[in-house]
């Protein structure tokens, strides 16, 4: 009896480690994928964030406000307003 129990003590060592070695690639492949995934994460949310950035600027250059400060920065002055005159704000 002990022979027998010693020969399926090495065949269930065996097992354990073919099914480890063949769970390695597996494994690997799963870790590659994953890092793939966050890696995309965060290029998805900084373009999002460059987009609303852009949306932002976007916004703010076509309100009133916007349109003025473009219009002072190419050199635009009020009606009545002279280039000596100090910016009002």
């Amino acid at each position: 009896m002990g022979k027998r129990l010693l020969i399926n003590g090495v065949i269930i060592c065996w097992a354990i480690a073919a099914g480890v070695f063949v769970s390695l690639k597996p494994w690997q492949v799963y870790q590659k994928q994953s890092e793939d995934a966050k890696q995309r994460v965060r290029e998805m949310r900084a373009a999002e964030n460059h987009r609303d950035d852009l949306l932002r600027t976007e916004a703010r250059l076509q309100s009133s406000i916007g349109r003025e400060e473009q219009a002072r920065k190419a050199g635009y002055l009020k009606p009545g307003e002279t280039a000596s005159d100090p910016e009002k704000k």
